[in-house]
């Protein structure tokens, strides 16, 4: 059975290789494709830390932090829509690629959201 430490250090585990996965991509064409799915699946494990996870089971870690972090990004960006505009017509063309995977890193790091995932990971 797995603990509940081990639950939320996979939790931010996966977020954060979803995270370092959009930042390492090399802006190829399909690489929108890439983002969407690397970026909904960061959002879903951000969205589960968000809804399961109680700050009150982990006294000695800043867990409300994260958690509001987490809340913000989930609530203040919403990158599928352009997503969606953009692969059909730029999908093709690496500096506009790059360009949106630059907007969702800076999203990423905004708050420090990954910062304070490294150091809930690191206090676990």
């Amino acid at each position: 059975m797995v603990t509940r430490t081990e639950y939320l250090r996979g939790l931010l585990q996966q977020t954060l290789g979803s995270c370092q996965t959009i930042e390492n991509m090399d802006d190829r064409p399909g690489d929108i494709a890439a983002m969407r799915v690397e970026l909904l699946r960061a959002k879903g494990t951000m969205q589960v830390i968000v809804n399961k996870i109680d700050p009150h089971d982990y006294p000695n870690v800043d867990m409300s932090g994260l958690i509001s972090r987490a809340s913000s990004f989930l609530d203040g960006y919403y990158f599928e829509r352009e997503m969606d505009i953009m692969e059909p017509l730029y999908g093709d063309d690496p500096g506009r690629i790059r360009h949106l995977r630059l907007k969702i890193v800076e999203a990423l790091h905004n708050k420090s959201l990954t910062e304070k995932m490294n150091e809930v990971l690191e206090e676990i």
